[in-house]
């Protein structure tokens, strides 16, 4: 708001009155009208909406650096006094290591740092690599069972072998030819002694291609290998056993 003048109030009326009133056909004070003009001619300048070019930080610093040239704030480089002749420089003192120095000795522990992390990079890459491709640390077994397939799976065959370590018997199972078994039907494979009164189960599987079994019994007391078709029991019949139906075969020694 302007003062006490009562031109300036009755311009101040006149605004309050075009904002808040319904006629918005009335003329404005030419004073405002003058301003709205230059407004309205500065949004319609389509330089208003260009997009900033790539170069516009370069530019900003080019421009600022310019100007202080100008104001005598920088000096320009051919003001600046020449260097000293060489023989007039006095010898550098031994307690004084030269900036340079300083630098490569920096640039020097830098790449030493950078070779000793891409060394140890190597090494565990190469550790790593060989651990990937490499077999497992397992002896070679202790015997090897021929498996057989029944009149359930004629086709069937493969093999067993056998591993006394201390934990138990590593049975390492590889029958190619059994189809897979998936959702509630799978393979279930077994120990059973010679007179067929011991029969140990030792592990279930989808299907028979490398699959490690686990025994807690000497192989000698139960020779003979099998795998049998299961299927889950139902909640009448919580008691999993063996169903009988054996598709392949095996028996240490033959």
């Amino acid at each position: 708001m302007a003062g006490n003048d009562p031109d300036d109030r009755s311009r101040d009326a006149d605004r309050i009155n075009y904002l808040m009133g319904d006629d918005l056909d009335a003329p404005l004070h030419p004073d405002d009208q003058a301003e709205l003009d230059a407004f309205l001619a500065l949004v319609d300048d389509p330089s208003l909406w260009d997009e900033p070019g790539p170069d516009l930080g370069d530019r900003i610093v080019s421009a600022i650096a310019e100007e202080a040239r100008e104001a005598g704030l920088v000096r320009p480089t051919s003001a600046l006094p020449p260097p000293p002749p060489a023989d007039t420089i006095s010898a550098t003192p031994d307690n004084v290591v030269p900036l340079a120095s300083r630098r490569r000795n920096r640039i020097l522990d830098g790449i030493g740092a950078a070779l000793i992390g891409a060394a140890a990079a190597t090494l565990i890459a190469v550790v790593v690599t060989r651990d990937d491709t490499s077999t497992p640390s397992v002896a070679e077994p202790d015997a090897t069972i021929t498996i057989v397939g029944t009149e359930l799976q004629p086709d069937a065959s493969g093999t067993a072998k056998i591993t006394v370590v201390e934990s138990g018997v590593r049975i390492e199972l590889d029958v190619p030819g059994l189809p897979r078994r998936d959702g509630d039907e799978f393979y279930e494979a077994w120990l059973r002694s010679v007179d067929g009164e011991g029969l140990v189960p030792i592990g279930t599987f989808h299907d028979a291609n490398d699959v490690v079994l686990w025994a807690g019994v000497t192989i000698d007391d139960y020779p003979i290998l099998t795998v049998t078709k299961e299927t889950v029991a139902g909640p009448k019949d919580p008691n999993q056993g063996s169903s009988g139906e054996v598709v392949v075969r095996g028996q240490l020694g033959g």
